[in-house]
Order: C-alpha cells, then structure tokens, then sequence
C-alpha cells in the first residue's frame, strides 16, 4: 500500500546550454584532445519549493528533491509522517525556452536546451535510501548534421535518521556523462566520470531550526568511449574527460509557528499559519584545464572553472491561509565562473495553491506551484502542478 507519495512537479526552471547565435568569448579554437568540459550549476536547481525561496533547501527540503542537494535529505521525515515505512519520488521537467544565457558566459543563446530531473526513495523505520537523475539536452551549434549535447547526472544516496541525535547522515555516491548523439542515431561518443557525496541535517526535538551540511568531491572523468576518430568526429576535436569540481555547502532554516517544528504531530497535514526562512552558502572548487560546454559546440575553448565560487541563496515561505496559499521569495547571487564575465543576482519568487483535494491511499490535495527566478539574460518562469505537503 502506498504510504507516502511526493506528487509530480512539473517545470520549474529554465535550462539555456547551447545553441549560441554568435560568437562566444573563448580563449582559442580547439586544436587537441587535452581537455575538459565542466559540469556546474550555478542557478538554482530543485523542486518548485526549493527555487521559489533562492535556491535554499540545504536544511528545508526533505526527500528525493532534498536528495539533489543534500544526501541526507531522504532520512528526514515530513513531521506527518508517523508511519513504520514510506516511499517518495519526484518528477520535474524543466524548459530553456526563457533563458538567453543560462550557464552566464557571456553570451546570449536561444533556447531549445530542456533538463529532466526525477528521483525515487523509500525509508523503513530509521533507514533511507534514494536514486535521483538529472538529465539535459540541447543542440549543438556548427555541426555539419543536426548533433545533441547530452548529460547525465545520477546520485545514489543512503541515510539514517539517529533519534538520540535528532542526526540524519547520509552518503553515496553520483556519476556524470557526457554525451553527443545524431538525432535519432547512436552516440557518436561519451565521456563517463564518478565522485562521492555525503550531508547531515541537525533537527534537535521542539526546536524550530534546522542546520545542514553537504559534500561534493570532484568529478574527473577519463572513461571515454567513441565511434569514430576523437580528432575529427564529425568535424568536432573530442575532449578527453569531463571536469565536475567539489562542492561544500552550509544551511540553515527557521520556523516561526504557533507549534514547534521539529516534532512528529501525526495526521495528513499540518495546517497552520507559519513562517519558514532558510539561507544556504554554496562554496564550489575550481577545475584544472576545464572549458565551458557552449564553446564546445563551436569547438573554441572558453576557460571556465579557473578560481573558486561563492554564493549566499536565502528564501522565505509564508503559509498565509493554513492548508490553501503559501507564499515564497528570495534571491541568490549567482557568482563569476567564466574568465571576464562577472556574476549575477537573481530574484526568485512564487505561490502554491491548494485547489482540490480527494482519496488515494489516504487523503491527497492536488496543488498548482508558480515560480519565478529572474536575473540579468535570465528569465525563468514554472507552473507545476503536483500535490500539496
């Protein structure tokens, strides 16, 4: 019997990888193999909750969208969750349609690039475990034939939850790939890589805040396996391994409520007025001889990666009419990772609104989520429709 379902939360950000109009501000062409692409995120990614309130959720978002940035997310339970066992999943489609320069290099790009995320999870007494995947797509500008760029990011995660610490840990590991493909035809090559990952969240008993931690080690990726000359493959100089650098991130979040937060009240729903704010400091490494994917698909280095990044996210959720309307703002700075191109705010803000609610394995309310995150050659819109938590 299903216990516990996160519903299915349709888009929520914009995604703009490729498909550049002009030239891009790169170093020089691609003359060798000895090379890497960089994967990095510096937007917001997760669920509509998560985006609405800056992209914190290092110590807010529990389950497999939690998962995405923090492998200890999974082990802790919505406070309704009273159950022995329970199972989670999420589902989000993203659209890049919106965003002129979503990886901010510098360039203005059409859109076209879309990104899947989903995730699955169960837990059993004080033990989770959980499989989130990301997965984006776009097309490759300069192709002699149509080309698509392709990356994977899976995470594998296991948690427990340590009641006489009001402690969940979680470790695991992620995997990232890289890929161009023909549309409609097999890859033309891919480039496959690993790293670990492990994150803590402190929830002490009648308390209303939540501290967390996450790690990221760094991927280098060299497992490459190709279908023609890595020297001329359709016209494109293939790079050798793939770069993803380490990533530490720091969160907080408060509650103000008539209850305490951190306790299991039981029932469907917790309906009542309350205030949650939540801040997150992201910190990610550089990456050694690491080249952005846009001016790959050009086949011009551009450097990316070259210093370290920073960035503050903080957010708050308002449930202003318990159990119907919730509302969400906040802001991040999106710090500089390509060489000459300095970084950006974004503003980010949304409504959820409960408008049904029916039987399915127990009372479930259906919900419509709009989310916003806008920033210089930035702009991101969602309408997410899913159930209410």
């Amino acid at each position: 019997m299903i216990r516990r379902v996160r519903g299915i939360q349709g888009a929520t950000i914009a995604l703009g990888m490729l498909g550049s109009l002009g030239a891009v501000r790169a170093d020089a062409p691609i003359t060798s193999t000895d090379y890497a692409i960089e994967f990095y995120d510096g937007v917001a990614i997760g669920n509509t909750a998560q985006v609405g309130m800056g992209g914190a959720g290092a110590a807010l978002i529990v389950g497999t969208s939690g998962g995405l940035l923090n492998p200890a997310a999974p082990a802790v339970r919505q406070t309704t969750d009273t159950d022995t066992w329970s199972w989670d999943y999420h589902f989000d489609l993203l659209s890049g349609r919106y965003s002129l320069d979503y990886d901010n290099n510098g360039q203005d790009a059409t859109g076209g690039a879309s990104l899947v995320t989903g995730g699955l999870g169960g837990r059993y007494h004080e033990w989770a475990t959980a499989v989130t995947i990301t997965a984006q797509t776009a097309p490759v500008v300069g192709a002699m034939r149509p080309l698509e760029a392709q990356a994977l990011r899976a995470r594998f995660m296991v948690g427990r939850y340590f009641p006489s610490r009001d402690l969940a840990i979680g470790v695991g590991g992620q995997t990232v790939s890289f890929q161009i493909t023909p549309t409609g035809e097999a890859q033309l090559f891919q480039v496959t890589g690993g790293g670990l990952i492990a994150g803590a969240t402190w929830l002490p008993k009648y308390r209303n805040f939540r501290i967390a931690g996450a790690w990221e080690s760094p991927i280098l990726g060299a497992d490459v396996t190709s279908t023609c000359d890595p020297t001329n493959c359709e016209g494109f100089i293939l790079p050798e391994r793939i770069a993803s650098p380490w990533r530490v991130v720091a969160g907080s979040a408060y509650r103000f409520a008539a209850t305490e937060w951190n306790q299991l009240v039981g029932g469907t729903f917790r309906d009542e007025p309350s205030l949650t704010l939540a801040a997150d400091l992201v910190v990610a490494g550089s990456s050694k001889d690491a080249y952005g994917i846009e001016a790959f698909g050009m086949q011009q280095l551009q450097r990316a990666g070259r210093h370290a990044a920073v960035s503050l996210r903080a957010g708050a959720e308002y449930e202003w009419l318990p159990g119907r309307l919730r509302w969400r703002a906040g802001g991040y700075w999106e710090p500089e990772r390509f060489v000459g191109v300095g970084g950006r705010m974004h503003v980010t803000f949304g409504a959820e609104l409960r408008v049904f609610e029916f039987h399915m394995w127990g009372r479930r309310r259906g919900r419509l989520s709009f989310t916003a995150d806008i920033a210089e050659r930035y702009r991101n819109t969602a309408l997410s429709i899913g159930f209410w938590h």
